[in-house]
């Protein structure tokens, strides 16, 4: 079976461990329950190993951008690093569903090690300037 990222629910939970309980192999319940045997097999360990079937307390909030949304935003900032938050946002904001604030992306570029660089601008120097000055040089 190709991997799923979404939770198992605890009524799934508890009729695994019912089923295990009343003697079944762990591939019968696997299609019984419609889950993968080592999806199966992890919640019977957990249950002997730690005697629980729900989930531990989460602490943090929820990640709100994916790792190809981060890509995105790095990404813009490779190929354009004159480019400024706000401009970068409006147009996550644009392209995506998830909208997000300026600080977001700032956040993002501070943790892939871009802090806030600028490129300074190089000033246009013509050729009849630039002879001037290497013949002032010499």
């Amino acid at each position: 079976m190709s991997r799923s990222r979404n939770e198992t629910t605890t009524s799934i939970r508890k009729l695994i461990i019912f089923h295990h309980s009343s003697g079944k192999s762990v591939r019968n319940i696997a299609k019984l329950v419609n889950l993968s045997h080592s999806t199966v097999q992890y919640v019977i360990k957990r249950f002997k190993e730690e005697n629980r079937i729900e989930n531990k307390v989460r602490k943090d909030r929820p990640v709100k951008l994916t790792e190809c949304d981060q890509r995105f935003i790095i990404r813009k900032f490779v190929k354009n690093p004159r480019l400024s938050a706000l401009k970068v946002s409006a147009e996550f904001n644009e392209n995506f569903s998830t909208p997000i604030s300026p600080e977001t992306v700032r956040r993002v570029l501070r943790a892939a090690g871009l802090n806030g660089r600028s490129v300074s601008r190089k000033l246009f120097v013509s050729a009849k300037n630039r002879k001037l000055m290497l013949s002032f040089a010499k």
